[in-house]
């Protein structure tokens, strides 16, 4: 996984959005925020509770879930196991690693700089709270 670094910005800026990826529904973060928490484990519980928090309008896609967790999957921020299902078909669980902690935490730092200025902006626009 990318360390959230970037050549615009470089290492002393810290982790950036520039490397971490897209920012459209923020379903990365979401994901880890969840598996670091305990609060899913498997695919299917992962989506219900993400589009619960969603971070945006939008709900949250089963097919983009299921990519965001192959891709950190691939990246070594989550494993993943078979296990039985209570008379059900196998699920996948998922745990996340202590690289997808680290990441995860580039995530919450990138998003405080994002939130910090969106709140600056929203201050200071016509309409907004600054008036």
């Amino acid at each position: 996984m990318r360390r959230g670094y970037c050549h615009r910005h470089g290492q002393a800026y810290g982790p950036c959005s520039c490397s971490l990826g897209r920012m459209t529904r923020l379903v990365e973060p979401l994901i880890l925020s969840l598996l670091a928490r305990g609060e899913a484990r498997y695919g299917y519980e992962i989506l219900e509770r993400a589009n619960a928090e969603s971070l945006t309008d939008s709900p949250i896609d089963a097919a983009v879930v299921y990519r965001t967790l192959h891709v950190l999957e691939q990246a070594g921020c989550v494993t993943s196991t078979w296990q039985p299902g209570a008379g059900a078909p196998q699920r996948r669980m998922y745990e996340i690693t202590p690289e997808g902690r680290q990441h995860l935490q580039d995530w919450v730092t990138v998003l405080e700089r994002h939130a910090k200025a969106l709140q600056s902006f929203v201050t200071r626009s016509p309409g907004g709270g600054g008036e």
